[in-house]
């Protein structure tokens, strides 16, 4: 009798996998297509002029912008050096707990 239950659920199985294959599926929307479309709005929405309330005030708190006639080995250097020390304070925090 069990073997009869088997059969049927296998045959039942077999059904409902042949009918679902055969159902119609939705078409996914292409990807290539709703890239363009979704570049064709920012570029519709860039070519808009702005308008003087627009553009974004520049804040007072920034920092002065650094000079470019910084050298870039030195600057390089104290990051580097400002890093180890700051590395070497976390392993210090840590070691204490």
């Amino acid at each position: 009798m069990l073997w009869a239950a088997r059969v049927l659920a296998r045959a039942f199985g077999t059904v409902w996998e042949l009918l679902s294959r055969l159902r119609p599926r939705p078409e996914a929307p292409d990807p290539a297509e709703e890239l363009r479309r979704k570049l064709a709005e920012v570029r519709a929405r860039d070519s808009e002029p702005l308008s003087a309330t627009a553009e974004p005030a520049s804040e007072p708190d920034q920092p002065p912008a650094e000079p470019d006639s910084i050298d870039l080995t030195s600057r390089r250097r104290d990051v580097h050096a400002r890093a180890r020390a700051l590395s070497e304070e976390m392993r210090g925090a840590g070691e204490s707990d």
